[in-house]
């Protein structure tokens, strides 16, 4: 049986490409939690977002778009593809529509693009049926609200569904930023005083960043029938497919996710699926493919994670080769199925009943 060391040590962020597997950098006064596993390093996406370099952006820029809306009622439908170099406001109460439509998000004039393409303006929002991307962004890492996103709800509930957020980064980045969906409220430490719930569904996610998609602190969310593919900056940071820290409560099901690896010198590692100071999460009915240093990582307690199919494929990267790895308590592992890894089971067996490792030759996509 393998041993599991989980440790907390204190990590340093920057803008200088450095590699870490967690996107938010953590207030100043608090270590960044990382976990080693047999010699590599996971760096969740932290909760807080202070605490490391920024970019020196001195002026302030008017938004310009091309995007209008028509509004009926509490819908506001997208005219037709448009560029903007700001965040898109959706107010209270309002639903996005896109109709199909593109919204690409491009620097601004003398600037570089700042914060989430889409973003809540109130305590409730919905954004649909729209593809959320980017084009040629400077490679300029920022800190806070600043950090690049698709689609980002704050301290609201509400729904993203059947949208297509893809393309969200900055070129060959390490700056920990591009998150395709990302979902946040205060606080961050596992307490529940106003939780906002969420529901991301039936969205297809690819070539993001940092994270595909990303729920923090006091949160409530179902991400169910999503399409994520890998992050398109392996080669630059540790990336991670779906996340589930820092307090967030969640059901994560019928998800197809592909896995990532973490190709630099470091010892820093990548998931698929990350449960990281997460209680409580259910994880059932989801299948990982491609390439993943880890396809499921759970550092949470009491969760259950059932019928879940995890498959790894190509060549191995130099940061270790898990299929799912428990590194938490009281979770319970049934009915789920890993083959191509190096190390199915992290212990083995998991804490659970008829979990299986089947043979490479009979490891088919």
């Amino acid at each position: 049986m393998r041993r599991v060391l989980l440790v907390l040590v204190v990590a340093l962020f920057g803008c200088d490409g450095a590699p870490t597997a967690v996107s938010d950098s953590p207030p100043a006064s608090v270590a960044a939690p990382t976990f080693n596993l047999d010699g590599m390093v996971f760096h969740p996406e932290t909760a807080q977002e202070t605490g490391f370099p920024v970019a020196n952006n001195l002026a302030e820029f008017a938004l310009t778009t091309d995007c209008t809306f028509t509004t009926t009622g509490s819908i506001m439908a997208l005219d037709g593809d448009c560029m903007t170099d700001g965040t898109l406001l959706v107010p209270d109460g309002m639903t996005l529509d896109g109709n199909g439509h593109t919204i690409t998000a491009v620097d601004p004039s003398g600037g570089h693009f700042l914060g989430a393409v889409i973003q809540n303006g109130g305590l409730w929002a919905a954004v649909r049926n729209v593809t959320v991307t980017v084009s040629n962004l400077a490679n300029v890492c920022d800190g806070g609200d600043d950090r690049l996103r698709g689609i980002m709800f704050d301290g609201a509930s509400g729904e993203i569904t059947m949208n297509s957020v893809v393309g969200i980064h900055q070129g060959a980045s390490g700056c920990q930023e591009g998150n395709a969906i990302e979902v946040r409220n205060a606080p961050f430490d596992g307490t529940h005083p106003n939780t906002q719930s969420v529901r991301i569904t039936h969205n297809v996610i690819d070539e993001y960043q940092k994270t595909g998609i990303v729920a923090n602190g006091d949160v409530d969310v179902v991400v169910e029938h999503n399409r994520l593919g890998a992050s398109a900056t392996q080669q630059n940071l540790a990336a991670n497919g779906v996340q589930l820290g820092f307090g967030a409560l969640g059901l994560v099901r019928h998800n197809e996710v592909a896995g990532n690896q973490w190709l630099g010198a470091t010892n820093f590692a990548a998931t698929a699926i990350l449960i990281f100071q997460a209680n409580g999460a259910v994880v059932s009915q989801n299948r990982v493919t491609g390439n993943s240093d880890v396809g499921l990582f759970v550092a949470g307690d009491g969760g259950a994670y059932e019928y879940n199919d995890v498959r790894d494929f190509g060549v191995d990267g130099p940061n270790g080769d898990f299929g799912m790895v428990d590194a938490g308590s009281g979770n319970v592992f049934n009915h789920s199925l890993v083959c191509g890894f190096v190390t199915s089971f992290d212990p083995d067996p998991l804490p659970g009943i008829q979990n299986r490792a089947l043979p490479d030759a009979a490891c088919s996509r």
